[in-house]
C-alpha cells in the first residue's frame, strides 16, 4: 500500500465470505479476537453475535482441557488488591490478566469459586463486577435496590437462555416478627437486561437460611446448602425459571460443616466435600439414581505424600479426579489431581515467570477452576 493511502476497512469482510471469517477468527485467542473488532463496524458485530460467541465458546470447550488459577494480592497494606489469572495445561503456563478487585472481600475470597462459563463475578456487598480472565474487560453490576444489608449473592450461567444471573440476598435491618427466616429479600439481575429493570425482586416460598459461601452451578442449576427450621438441606435455584426447590436434607455426619466445606461438580452431580484434617477429604455425592436422593460418602487420605501446602478439593474432572489447589501462592505453585480409584495423582505445575507483584505479598491467597474455556465476552 501506497504512503497516505487510505483503506476501506469495511471492504475486508465483504471480500471474504463470513463463514471463512468466523472459522478463522474463532482459531485466535480471545485477546486477538478483541483486536479485530476495530476493523471495521461489520466486523464488530459479527464478533459479538451471538452465532460467533457460541461458536467460539463451543471450540474452547472442545479443546484440551485447561486450569484457572487466580492470585489475589497486593504490594502493600494500603494498596488495592488485584487478581492475576493465569491458564494453564500440563506443558505451560500462561499469564491471562490483572484486574483490579472492587473492595477488600471477605466473601468472594475465603476460598470459594465464584466462577460460571468463562466469567468470573468479583466484589462483595454493593460493590461487585463481572469479569473476563482472558481479557482483563470487565462490567460493574448496577447497585442493588435495596435499604438493607447485602448478605450473599449467587452468579450463575442459564445454557438455555445463554444468560449470566446473579441472585441477591440482602438482609433485614429487623426481622418481621419472630420467624427468623423472614430477614432476607431476593433480587436478581441478568446481565445485559435493560438498565430500569436491572435487580428484580422475587419471592421465595420456602423459608431457609444460606448457611455458607461455597455453592456450584450445574447445567443452569445454583445449588447451595441451607437451613430450613432446625435441619440442613441442600436447596437449588433454576436460573432460567427463577424458581426454588429443596433437593434433599443433609445426612446426620454431614451436619457440622465449616469454612473448609465446598460444592462442586462431579460427574455431573451435586458433591459436598470438606477437610476434617490436614490430609484427609470427605466427599458426599448426590445419589440421583435412588427412589429419594441421598448421599454417597467418599473418603481419602493424601497424608503419604506429605506436601507442605495445605491443600482444599476446587473441583473435579470429566474422568473422576479431585482438583486440590492450595490456599495461598508459593514459588512451587503445584494444582494436584487425585484419583479414587487408582489412589494416584498427578501434578500440574503453575510456573509464574516475570516479576509479578503478588509474589512480593504475604500470603497470596490462590483460587483454582478446572475446565476453565476461554470467552468472548465482555470484549
Amino acid at each position: 500500500m501506497k504512503k497516505g493511502r487510505k483503506s476501506n476497512s469495511d471492504e475486508i469482510p465483504q471480500n471474504l465470505p463470513q463463514n471463512l471469517v468466523m472459522e478463522i477468527i474463532r482459531r485466535l485467542p480471545a485477546k486477538s479476537v478483541a483486536r479485530f473488532l476495530l476493523v471495521s463496524k461489520s466486523w464488530a458485530n459479527l464478533i459479538t453475535g451471538r452465532d460467533f460467541i457460541r461458536s467460539f465458546e463451543t471450540r474452547s470447550c472442545s479443546s484440551q482441557p485447561r486450569l484457572l488459577v487466580c492470585f489475589i494480592g497486593r504490594t502493600k497494606p494500603c494498596k488495592r488488591q488485584h487478581c492475576y489469572f493465569f491458564s494453564s495445561s500440563s506443558s505451560s503456563t500462561t499469564f491471562l490478566s490483572r484486574v483490579k478487585c472492587p473492595r477488600e472481600d471477605p466473601e468472594c475470597f475465603s476460598g470459594h469459586p465464584h466462577y460460571a462459563n468463562g466469567l468470573i463475578r468479583l466484589g462483595y456487598g454493593e460493590k461487585k463486577l463481572v469479569c473476563n480472565p482472558s481479557t482483563g474487560k470487565s462490567i460493574t453490576l448496577p447497585r442493588v435496590k435495596s435499604m438493607k444489608t447485602v448478605s450473599k449473592s449467587l452468579f450463575g450461567y442459564d445454557p438455555v437462555n445463554e444468560e449470566y444471573k446473579i441472585l441477591c440476598m440482602t438482609k433485614m435491618l429487623k426481622p418481621n416478627g419472630i420467624n427468623p427466616h423472614s430477614r432476607y429479600e431476593y433480587q436478581v439481575h441478568t446481565m445485559g437486561a435493560d438498565e430500569q429493570s436491572s435487580w428484580r425482586t422475587i419471592e421465595c416460598g420456602i423459608p431457609h437460611l444460606f448457611c455458607c459461601n461455597a455453592y456450584v452451578c450445574i447445567d443452569g442449576v445454583v445449588y447451595f446448602v441451607a437451613k430450613t427450621g432446625a435441619d440442613l438441606c441442600l436447596m437449588k435455584f433454576d436460573l432460567r425459571y427463577e424458581k426454588w426447590d429443596l433437593v434433599t436434607g443433609l445426612s446426620s455426619d454431614m451436619s457440622r460443616l465449616g469454612d473448609d466445606c465446598t460444592l462442586i461438580n462431579y460427574e455431573g452431580k451435586v458433591a459436598i466435600t470438606t477437610n476434617p484434617s490436614g490430609y484427609t477429604f470427605n466427599v458426599w455425592v448426590i445419589d440421583q439414581a435412588a427412589r429419594e436422593p441421598g448421599w454417597l460418602k467418599k473418603s481419602f487420605s493424601i497424608e503419604s505424600w506429605k506436601f507442605l501446602s495445605k491443600l482444599c478439593i476446587s473441583g473435579s474432572t470429566h474422568t473422576g479426579e479431585f482438583v486440590l489447589a492450595p490456599r495461598y501462592y508459593s514459588h512451587d505453585f503445584n494444582v494436584i489431581l487425585y484419583n479414587p480409584n487408582t489412589n494416584g495423582l498427578r501434578k500440574i505445575k503453575i510456573d509464574v515467570t516475570g516479576g509479578n507483584e503478588f509474589k512480593l505479598g504475604r500470603r497470596t491467597k490462590a483460587m483454582a477452576f478446572w475446565d476453565y474455556a476461554e470467552s468472548i465476552r465482555l470484549l
